[in-house]
């Protein structure tokens, strides 16, 4: 079967998905969880809900989740196609194909939200995301023009996700509201990702990537930034080393995914979001995310449903 997996990015993580997480993960995962959330909180399972959106928390909880569900999905015996990760997502899509180990793997979630909320933090100001739906690409970057703020992701033609400096995000709220017709919301992300404003992050980034990484990758990677698919080990680290700073062309990647004419999508989660943008490009093949089914088996009743 042609089966595509998705990797979520931040923003809808809940307290379930942190149960899910700390029940599923084996004691030597979860103690390395437990030590990389320890400034936060005793444990993956006593995080507060109020924590869960935090950049430092979030990346290490949605890594965990992902990889308790990747378990689950191996388990059935199915070999996917391709695996693309959107944002966060990328980090254990790279662990899954087996580019490192999952102990590695942990470590690299949490050692990407630390980069990243350092460098952020040393930009003196408050940093976010923001959601813009309804403005094509050059309207859009006119708006944008001397703002501390970019492109981040581009989901569609008129869709896009804009990180920055919350005071220029907030401009930019303004600029847009003034052209009418043009929806934007603040995303739960406390970074400016995918930007040059964490430029400084590449480096030691890309170097700890150097030095967990094993060899090839035994799956196929989509590359965010560039939406090609990666199978050699050089080529993902640099892939997923320059997303942290590179916009993510996210409408690109949905097109590399449809040349694969999958017989089946599944979204690992958190939450639906990469499935309904499948969904409303109208193919044709079944596509679901696995927050959508009440248990893992009935993930694998659709899937075996699924193959041809």
């Amino acid at each position: 079967m042609r089966l595509i997996v998705l990797f979520s990015g931040q923003g809808h993580q809940t307290p379930a998905h942190r149960d899910e997480a700390a029940a599923g993960l084996d004691s030597a995962l979860r103690a390395a969880a437990d030590a990389a959330l320890a400034p936060f909180a005793p444990s993956l399972a006593a995080l507060a809900d109020n924590q869960l959106h935090d950049n430092r928390v979030a990346q290490v909880l949605i890594w965990s989740l992902q990889w308790v569900r990747w378990q689950a999905l191996q388990a059935l015996g199915v070999r996917p196609s391709l695996l693309a990760g959107y944002s966060a997502g990328e980090t254990a899509a790279f662990t899954a194909a087996g580019l490192c180990s999952a102990e590695a793997g942990l470590s690299l979630a949490a050692e990407r939200a630390r980069l990243m909320s350092e460098a952020s933090a040393a930009l003196g100001e408050p940093a976010g995301m923001l959601a813009v739906t309804g403005c094509d690409g050059e309207a859009l970057a006119a708006a944008l023009a001397g703002l501390r703020a970019y492109v981040a992701i581009r989901t569609a033609s008129a869709q896009a996700v804009v990180a920055g400096l919350e005071s220029d995000l907030g401009q930019l709220v303004d600029r847009l509201a003034r052209l009418g017709g043009i929806h934007t919301n603040r995303l739960a992300v406390t970074v400016p990702a995918h930007t040059p404003l964490l430029a400084p992050v590449r480096q030691p980034w890309q170097a700890l990537l150097q030095s967990v990484a094993g060899s090839a990758p035994a799956l196929t990677l989509l590359s965010g930034t560039r939406a090609v698919p990666v199978r050699d080990r050089d080529s993902a680290i640099d892939a997923l080393a320059e997303q942290v700073c590179t916009p993510i062309a996210w409408d690109e990647c949905l097109e590399t995914m449809a040349e694969y004419q999958p017989d089946a999508v599944l979204e690992l989660g958190p939450g639906s979001a990469l499935a309904r943008m499948v969904l409303a490009r109208g193919w044709r093949c079944p596509v679901r995310a696995v927050d959508e089914f009440r248990s893992f088996a009935a993930v694998g009743e659709w899937l075996a449903r699924c193959a041809p």
